[in-house]
């Protein structure tokens, strides 16, 4: 009989611990058009009952997906009509796996990055873009150490279009901003869920000040200096904001280096953020997925240095100070085992991409999530 850690009930007492002793009983057979008969269990405790394919990744799918190959074009500049092209799946069942990927890389994520040395300074910065329109640019805020250019976290902000317009863009800007209701102090809200993920991933730094690089935007310094993590400073807790003016070159020696390197590879590898792109995001949760599955491909698949040496097989996860073989198992996992949300925990940005809570200018309602995503 096969073993299960715990009850995927999340209102079962055995859903966080489980015993080691038996807790299930067999409950017959399904049959599934995919994986063939499949069985099924009952928990002892609360009698509901559950099947081998619940902890799965692949629970409730209809069909098979490489998902290492799948995160690998993805993390290659594929576009969605192109993977589905090339995998000959329709494009909403693309999008299904990658919001799988995304759940599972976000549960991997919050399990190993605590791992990470916490000694490192780290920048932070945002990405613009656009999704629906170029009336709707936004803002994705991203936290990277300096060295080791391990992303760890990212937050989105939608605002409204600047700069000049000529009289018929004003006309149309006119039209489609009282439609939507964008969210006051986008920006300042995006650090500050940095800062907060931050300050639970790195409070204990054994005597080591925390820097962070940022540029000289004026919503991080009034931010900063309003949070907790720099109100509350003591001997132990210090933390450092270095200011990099905008105009400096974007050189390996620039402070904010990582930053920019991060920009220019998601720019590269992500086709919804390409320069005057028609890929673009139509809907900003399905497009932070997206970003989800690059940023975890990077951290734990992508090489630190491409350009190195043929022996330096180093990951940046494992440069951050991540041991190897917990990431080689959290990928294992990551492929196979389902996440549960309610057995792991997460930053408030993290939570908003697993639910999809992202608003899209001009969409109306929630958007779709599957009752399992939230078990």
């Amino acid at each position: 009989m096969p073993s299960f850690p715990f009850c995927p009930n999340p209102k079962c007492r055995l859903h966080l611990v489980a015993p080691s002793s038996a807790w299930f009983t067999p409950f017959g057979f399904y049959p599934t058009r995919t994986f063939g008969l499949v069985r099924r269990f009952r928990c002892r405790t609360c009698r509901r009952t559950f099947s081998s394919q619940t902890f799965s990744v692949d629970y409730f799918a209809k069909r098979r997906v490489n998902y290492p190959d799948l995160l690998d074009r993805h993390a290659s500049s594929a576009s969605l009509r192109a993977l589905s092209r090339t995998l000959r799946l329709s494009c909403g069942t693309i999008q299904n796996r990658l919001d799988r990927l995304a759940r599972q890389g976000i549960a991997l994520h919050a399990q190993v990055r605590r791992f990470a040395d916490p000694k490192e300074a780290v920048c932070v910065d945002g990405l613009v873009s656009f999704d629906v329109s170029q009336f709707f640019p936004n803002e994705i805020t991203l936290s990277i150490t300096s060295d080791s250019r391990f992303v760890l976290d990212v937050s989105h902000a939608t605002r409204r279009r600047s700069g000049t317009m000529t009289n018929d863009q004003q006309s149309r800007a006119s039209e489609l901003y009282p439609r939507v209701s964008l969210e006051w102090g986008a920006i300042s809200r995006t650090f500050r869920d940095i800062l907060d993920g931050l300050a639970e991933d790195r409070a204990e730094r054994g005597g080591f000040p925390l820097v962070l690089i940022t540029d000289e935007k004026k919503e991080y310094q009034h931010v900063l200096y309003r949070h907790p993590l720099f109100r509350n400073q003591d001997e132990s807790h210090r933390v450092a904001h270095l200011r990099v003016p905008s105009y400096l070159p974007r050189t390996y020696a620039n402070p904010l280096f990582a930053s920019n390197y991060l920009d220019r590879e998601i720019r590269k590898d992500q086709a919804n953020h390409h320069r005057e792109t028609v890929c673009y995001s139509r809907n900003v949760s399905n497009g932070m997925s997206r970003l989800m599955c690059y940023l975890v491909h990077h951290n734990y698949r992508k090489r630190y240095r491409i350009g190195g040496k043929v022996t330096e097989i180093r990951v940046h996860g494992e440069v951050a100070g991540i041991p190897r073989p917990r990431i080689d198992q959290g990928l294992l996992d990551m492929f196979r085992l389902r996440a549960f949300l309610t057995r792991i925990r997460l930053t408030e940005s993290q939570k908003r991409i697993w639910k999809k809570e992202y608003p899209t200018p001009l969409k109306n309602g929630p958007e779709y999530l599957p009752a399992y995503a939230t078990a």
